[in-house]
C-alpha cells in the first residue's frame, strides 16, 4: 500500500490531535496509584493529600500496594501500563536504579516519566527490644563477634534500605545476614516477633516503635534531619557512608507532557501546603518538593551512583 506525503502528514496530524484531546479532557475515569510495597509504608506518604488531589482532579484516586521484589513487580506493571495517565507509580527511587540491576530485569529509570518528588528520607537502622547491645558501638562489636549472626530486614533485595546496609557492613567490617521482606511494615512485625535482630526501614516506620522497646541505633543521612534529632549518623560514628532515598510520582515513558504537567503543578501544591508539612514532620519525614526537571537530574544522578556502589559492594 503506497501512502503519498500529504496522506502521511495528514494521518500524523490526527494522531497529534487525537493525543491533544485525551490530554484535554483528562481524567475521564478513576487514576490508580501504584505503590509498589507493602501497605503502611510509602503508601503513607500521600493518602494526606489524596483528597485533596480527588478534589482537583474530579476523578478517585485509587492507591494500590503491590509488593514484591523490593518494588520490582509495581515498578514492572506500570512501566508496561497505557501512557494515559491513568496508572501512576510512587515509589522509592531505589525501585527504579538498584532493583532492575540487582535482579536482571528489563526495565530501567529512561522506562518512567519523573512527575513530581515529595519525600527525602534517610534510612534508620534499629535493633530489637530484647537486644544485647543499646548502641550503634555495641552493634559494632557484638557483630564482629559473630559474623553473620544477626540478622537484619528490609523492604527487599536491591531496597535502598538493603544497600544502605550493605555499604554500612563493608564500611564497618562485619557481616550481617539479609532477611528481605515485602515491605519495611511486614519486617518491622518480624523485628517485633523477635524473628530478627534488626531493621533498617523508613523513620516513619522505625520511629513510633521506640515506645515498644525497639532501639534506633543510627540514620544513614549525611546530617541529623529534623525530626530525628536523637539519632546520630553514620558518619558520627566514624562511617564514610551517607545515603537518602527520594520517594515521588512517575508515570510510564510516553505519557502527554500535558498530563504530566498537570499531575505535577497539583502534586507540588498539595505538598506545599504547611499543614502536609507538619503531619509528615509528625511522622518523622522531610518533605523535599521537586519538580520534573529537577527529579528527573537527582533520578539520573542516582542511577550512576548506585551502579558504582553495586560494583563496589560486589552485588553485581
Amino acid at each position: 500500500m503506497v501512502i503519498s506525503r500529504r496522506g502521511a502528514l495528514l494521518a500524523a496530524g490526527t494522531v497529534l490531535g487525537a493525543g491533544g484531546a485525551r490530554a484535554q479532557s483528562y481524567p475521564d475515569r478513576p487514576i490508580r496509584v501504584i505503590v509498589p510495597y507493602a501497605a503502611g509504608g510509602a503508601d503513607q506518604y500521600i493518602r494526606p493529600i489524596q483528597n485533596r488531589l480527588m478534589a482537583a482532579l474530579g476523578q478517585a484516586i485509587v492507591i494500590e500496594s503491590v509488593t514484591g521484589g523490593g518494588g520490582a513487580i509495581g515498578a514492572n506493571r506500570v512501566r508496561n501500563a497505557a501512557p494515559d495517565g491513568y496508572t501512576l507509580l510512587f515509589a522509592g527511587t531505589g525501585a527504579l536504579t538498584a532493583v532492575p540491576r540487582l535482579q536482571n530485569l528489563s526495565y530501567a529509570v529512561g522506562d518512567f516519566a519523573p512527575i513530581a518528588n515529595l519525600i527525602a528520607i534517610p534510612y534508620v537502622l534499629a535493633g530489637r527490644r530484647d537486644a544485647r547491645f543499646r548502641d550503634f558501638a555495641g552493634l559494632l562489636e557484638l557483630a564482629r563477634s559473630r559474623p553473620e549472626g544477626l540478622s537484619y530486614g528490609t523492604p527487599g533485595a536491591g531496597s535502598t534500605p538493603h544497600l544502605a546496609a550493605e555499604a554500612m557492613a563493608k564500611a564497618a567490617g562485619i557481616r550481617l545476614l539479609h532477611v528481605p521482606y515485602s515491605g519495611v511494615a511486614t519486617a518491622v512485625v518480624a523485628l517485633l516477633a523477635g524473628d530478627i535482630d534488626l531493621v533498617m526501614g523508613a523513620p516513619s516506620n522505625i520511629m513510633p516503635l521506640v515506645e515498644r522497646g525497639v532501639v534506633p541505633l543510627v540514620q544513614t543521612g549525611a546530617t541529623r534531619i529534623g525530626p530525628l534529632p536523637e539519632v546520630p549518623t553514620l558518619r558520627e560514628s566514624g562511617l564514610a557512608v551517607e545515603l537518602v532515598t527520594r520517594f515521588g510520582f512517575f508515570a510510564p515513558k510516553g505519557t502527554a507532557p500535558a498530563i504530566l504537567d498537570r499531575l505535577s503543578r497539583l502534586v507540588l501544591e498539595a505538598g506545599a501546603d504547611p499543614t502536609y508539612a507538619e503531619a509528615m514532620h509528625r511522622a518523622f519525614n522531610e518533605v523535599e518538593l521537586l519538580e520534573p526537571r529537577r527529579f528527573g537530574e537527582f533520578l539520573l544522578a542516582e542511577d550512576q551512583a548506585t551502579a558504582r556502589m553495586l560494583v563496589e559492594l560486589k552485588l553485581q
